[in-house]
C-alpha cells in the first residue's frame, strides 16, 4: 500500500504558473507508439487529429535535464529512504513508497496562423477553424502527409536487411502553447527559475530521432505568475485568469535570453563548401522549371513555417520549398567513418577475423567507441557478444537538421540537371530506354551545428569522431547519393572553436 502524503502537503499553497510558446525549430516527431498502416512511426494527435506534445513527453524531458544538471538529485540505491530533489519535485515510486508530482505539465496545443491555440475538441462553427492553412496542412487526413523515410545502412554502404522505415512529423516552424506549474511552500523558490532556464534550454529535444536532426525547440514567448493562495487578493488574481493557454492576461512577461550551454556541452560548427554537385535523399518535386520530362532523381525538400510580426500580434505562413539535409544522413556517414578510424587507433583489423566472423561483423554496431558516441538500440551486443544495458543509451552527438534556401533569382546559378544512361557491357552501346535525369545543387553551402554531450567514456572516441570529421571537411568523405560518381565532396570550413577542438583531439 502508498504512503499517505507528507504532512507538509498541505503548505504547498503557492502555484507558480507558466503559460509559452515553443517553435519547432527542427521538424517534431513525437511517436505514438504504434503503426498506423501509413507510417511506422506516426505522431501523437488530439482528438481533431492535430499534432500535439503530450504533457507526460515535456516532463519526461525536463526530468532528464533536471537530473544532468543535478547528479546528486538521482535517488541512487533502492533502499536510500531520503527524498532527493528530483523525486521531490517530479514525484517518483518505488515498492510502497511514493510521492506526487509538484510540476504539473499540459499537453501543449497547436497554434493556427494567427498565434492562437487549439484546444479542445472542435465542433460546429469551430470546426471551421481547421480551414486555417497551418492546421489544414497538419491535419491527419490530408492527402500528402509529412514524413522522412530513414534506411541504416551497413558498412558496406547498402541498406541493411529489414532497415528501411519511415516517420511521420510536424514541419519545422509549428508553434505549440503550454503551461507548467509548480506548486510550493514558499514564494521565492529557487526550483522555479531553474525549471524555466530548462525551456529555453539548447538541449531541450522532443519526440524521436533528436540525436539525427529532429525535435529542437525553441522558447519564443513565456509569460509567469506567482499566487500565494492563502491570500485572498491572489485568489481573485488566479480566479481572473483564464484557463486557454494562450491567454496571458494577468501573468509577467519574461525576457528570454540565448542561454549559455551547459557544464561539458561542446557546439561545433562547420561550412562545408561543395567541390561540384550533391543530392541528398528523394524529393517528390523538382526545383527547377522544365519544359518536359523532370527528372528522375530529385533533391529532398520540405516546407518550413516562418512568422512575422502584424499588428499587436504574429502571422505565421508556410515558406518556399527548402533543399534539406537530414542530420540522420550527416549521422550515417560520419558514424561509419567514426567507426573505421576507431578500429584503426584501437588496432582491430579486418585480417585478424575468419570468414565467419567477417561474416557476422558490422562496424556501426561492434565498435564501442561507435557506441558510446551514436547510442545504441536495446539489447545490442558487443563484439564478444556480450549483451549490454538492456535499456540501450542515447547517442551523444546531436546532429541538426539543414535546411537550404535557394531563391527563384538563385535557381539557374545553384540548380543544375545531368543525364544518365546506362552502358551495355557487350556492345558499348545505350541501353534501350535507360535514360534519366538527375537534379542535383550546385557549390551551394550547407552550415552543419553538430552538439557534443559529455559522458563519452571510451577513451579513443572523440578521436576517430574529430578524424571522421577531418575527411568530411577535406573531401575525402562524401555523403549523400551519387558519391561513387563524385557527388558529395566538401571542403570545410571550421569555426574558431571547432578548429581547437579538433587539433586537441589530435586531428587537423
Amino acid at each position: 500500500m502508498m504512503n499517505q502524503p507528507e504532512p507538509n502537503r498541505l503548505d504547498r499553497s503557492v502555484l507558480y504558473l507558466a503559460r509559452f510558446t515553443l517553435e519547432t525549430k527542427t521538424a517534431l516527431s513525437i511517436g505514438s507508439g504504434g503503426a498506423d498502416n501509413v507510417f511506422d512511426h506516426p505522431i501523437v494527435r488530439d482528438a481533431n487529429g492535430l499534432p500535439q506534445i503530450p504533457g507526460s513527453s515535456l516532463a519526461g524531458v525536463l526530468r532528464h535535464l533536471w537530473i544532468t544538471d543535478h547528479p546528486e538529485a538521482a535517488n541512487k540505491t533502492a533502499d536510500d529512504q531520503q527524498e532527493k530533489a528530483a523525486d521531490g519535485l517530479f514525484g517518483f515510486h518505488h515498492r510502497d513508497k511514493g510521492s506526487a508530482s509538484r510540476i504539473e505539465v499540459a499537453a501543449c496545443a497547436l497554434q493556427d496562423q494567427d498565434g492562437k491555440p487549439v484546444e479542445g475538441l472542435l465542433l460546429g462553427k469551430e470546426r471551421q477553424r481547421l480551414h486555417d492553412p497551418l492546421l489544414a496542412a497538419a491535419l491527419i487526413s490530408r492527402a500528402d502527409p509529412n514524413f522522412r523515410d530513414r534506411v541504416r545502412l551497413t558498412h558496406r554502404g547498402v541498406a541493411a536487411h529489414t532497415g528501411k522505415f519511415d516517420r511521420g512529423l510536424l514541419p519545422a516552424g509549428y508553434r505549440f502553447s503550454g503551461e507548467l506549474r509548480l506548486w510550493s511552500t514558499q514564494k521565492d523558490d529557487p526550483n522555479w527559475n531553474a525549471l524555466l532556464a530548462l525551456l529555453a534550454d539548447t538541449r531541450l529535444r522532443l519526440g524521436g530521432g533528436t540525436r539525427a536532426g529532429l525535435g529542437a525547440m525553441t522558447l519564443k514567448k513565456l509569460h509567469q505568475a506567482t499566487f500565494a493562495l492563502k491570500d485572498a487578493s491572489d485568489i481573485k488574481r488566479f480566479q481572473k485568469l483564464s484557463p486557454s493557454l494562450g491567454a496571458v492576461n494577468g501573468l509577467e512577461q519574461m525576457k528570454i535570453s540565448t542561454p549559455a550551454l551547459a557544464a561539458g556541452v561542446q557546439q561545433l560548427c562547420i561550412k562545408l563548401n561543395p567541390k561540384d554537385f550533391w543530392r541528398i535523399g528523394q524529393g517528390d518535386a523538382p526545383l527547377g522549371q522544365y519544359e518536359k520530362n523532370e527528372p528522375t532523381l530529385l533533391p529532398k525538400q520540405e516546407r518550413i513555417v516562418t512568422w512575422q510580426e502584424q499588428g499587436a500580434g504574429v502571422r505565421g505562413k508556410f515558406s518556399e520549398q527548402r533543399v534539406l539535409v537530414p542530420g540522420s544522413s550527416i549521422k550515417g556517414a560520419l558514424a561509419h567513418r567514426t567507426a573505421f578510424h576507431w578500429n584503426v587507433l584501437n588496432k582491430q583489423f579486418i585480417d585478424d577475423l575468419n570468414a565467419d566472423e567477417i561474416q557476422k561483423w558490422d562496424k556501426s554496431e561492434h565498435c564501442d567507441g561507435v557506441m558510446d558516441l551514436f547510442g545504441f538500440a536495446k539489447n545490442s551486443e558487443t563484439a564478444e557478444g556480450r549483451e549490454r544495458e538492456q535499456t540501450g543509451q542515447a547517442g551523444r552527438i546531436i546532429i541538426d537538421d539543414v535546411y537550404v534556401n535557394i531563391s527563384a533569382e538563385d535557381m539557374n546559378k545553384y540548380v543544375k540537371e545531368m543525364v544518365h544512361n546506362s552502358i551495355d557491357r557487350f556492345t558499348g552501346g545505350v541501353r534501350n530506354r535507360m535514360l534519366f535525369t538527375e537534379e542535383l545543387i550546385f557549390y551551394r553551402s550547407i552550415s552543419l551545428k553538430i552538439t557534443l554531450l559529455p559522458g563519452v567514456t571510451e577513451a579513443t572516441a572523440y578521436q576517430a569522431f574529430a578524424r571522421a570529421l577531418s575527411d568530411l571537411c577535406s573531401g575525402s568523405l562524401a555523403i549523400g547519393g551519387g558519391v561513387t560518381k563524385g557527388h558529395g565532396a566538401f571542403s570545410g570550413e571550421p569555426d574558431q572553436t571547432t578548429r581547437d577542438w579538433l587539433i586537441a583531439q589530435g586531428a587537423s
